[in-house]
């Protein structure tokens, strides 16, 4: 067991579609646990979202 492994971490296979929805969802929570200050950081970051959710 002399042997060195060296392990990287990978990005996981998910789908373009799938990684929109999960960024969505880490945005909405971080707006909902955010202080008013905070939440309009996180509104201007969901704005760029605008053209594809409407």
């Amino acid at each position: 067991m002399s042997e060195r492994i060296s392990i990287q971490p990978q990005k996981p296979a998910v789908p373009k579609r799938d990684e929109f929805v999960l960024e969505l969802q880490r945005l909405l929570a971080c707006y909902q646990l955010a202080t008013e200050e905070d939440r309009q950081i996180v509104w201007s970051a969901l704005n760029k979202y605008v053209d594809k959710i409407i």
